[in-house]
């Protein structure tokens, strides 16, 4: 052992320092509050113990962060810098007045050019101009500034009929006659348009509804009638002259022994003339798509009478006198 003091060797048994006299102390100091402590630590942790082992079934107790352990400080964000400064605002606002003049600027003319009147006389000149296309597009815009316009619904199903949108030109043709019901031109379009689709059945519907003579034979000339003969077929005693005509402007053939006009058949230009015996007479009409209507026929037989002499012994003697 050494002296604390001089750090000279002690012998054992020594109670006193032989070189400095210090005293030597064989218990190390004592220091209560230490030892308060260690003893504080030691029965909480065999209390713990206890606890655990109480119900014979060991459980992990989580240890729970003590409520007011301060947490890691948080640097303090830095004052957003703001991003409009008065500068800034008065540049957008006169941006936004600039573009708000532009635009009233842009606007004005448009509108000035785009008024239904200036549509319409666009529109006609167009189709004057045979721009149909184009017309189109001025009727529509027109159109849709009012619905109602009569000059425009009748244009929009003119200009419809002229780019083949048959479906669409029927839709406003019927409608611009409703407004005007007696308008051959109309009716002209209508037609045209309702044959174009090959609606037969709107045609003919046209017929219960048509509102004058001359506009039912518009309507009849779209249907492909069968000829007609002047005189019916049966037994005839003299010569006999045979009119063929039908409703509307087309071809007539014609066959007089009775085998199909359609392929061996005959232009008919004038009356045919018949005379003794039996003759079968076939006709058919076309038109100029080379459609055929129906065949029809009529069977002619002609019988001239027998001329009676007179009988024997039952004349009587004349006496001429001539005088000069």
């Amino acid at each position: 052992m050494k002296c604390k003091k001089c750090g000279a060797e002690i012998e054992n048994g020594l109670m006193y320092c032989p070189s400095c006299g210090e005293s030597i102390q064989l218990v190390p100091d004592y220091n209560v509050l230490e030892e308060e402590l260690l003893s504080k630590v030691v029965e909480d942790k065999n209390k713990s113990k206890d606890d655990k082992f109480a119900t014979g079934v060991y459980q992990i107790q989580e240890e729970a962060p003590a409520a007011n352990t301060p947490s890691k400080t948080q640097p303090q964000s830095k004052a957003e810098p703001k991003v409009f400064t008065k500068k800034i605002k008065a540049f957008l606002l006169v941006a936004c007045l600039l573009v708000a003049m532009i635009g009233v600027c842009m606007f004005i003319p448009y509108m000035g050019t785009h008024t239904y009147d200036n549509i319409m006389n666009q529109a006609v000149e167009a189709e004057s101009n045979e721009q149909y296309a184009k017309a189109l597009g001025y009727y529509e815009e027109a159109y849709e500034i009012d619905p109602t316009s009569f000059e425009v619904i009748y244009g929009l199903g003119r200009m419809y009929y002229m780019v083949k949108d048959y479906d669409d030109a029927i839709e406003m043709l019927y409608l611009a006659l409703d407004s005007d019901p007696t308008n051959k031109k109309i009716y002209s379009y209508l037609l045209d348009a309702l044959y174009a689709n090959g609606d037969m059945d709107g045609i003919s519907a046209l017929l219960e509804t048509s509102p004058s003579d001359e506009i039912t034979e518009m309507i009849n000339s779209y249907f492909l009638s069968a000829p007609t003969f002047n005189l019916a077929g049966g037994n005839y005693e003299e010569d006999l002259l045979i009119q063929i005509t039908v409703s509307g402007d087309y071809k007539i053939f014609y066959t007089l022994n009775g085998k199909s006009p359609i392929t061996t058949g005959k232009q008919y230009t004038k009356p045919i003339p018949l005379t003794e015996g039996t003759t079968e007479i076939k006709a058919v009409a076309q038109n100029d798509a080379g459609e055929y209507s129906d065949i029809v026929s009529a069977t002619y037989t002609i019988t001239y009478p027998e001329v009676e002499e007179p009988e024997e012994g039952t004349g009587e003697d004349m006496t001429i006198d001539v005088t000069n």
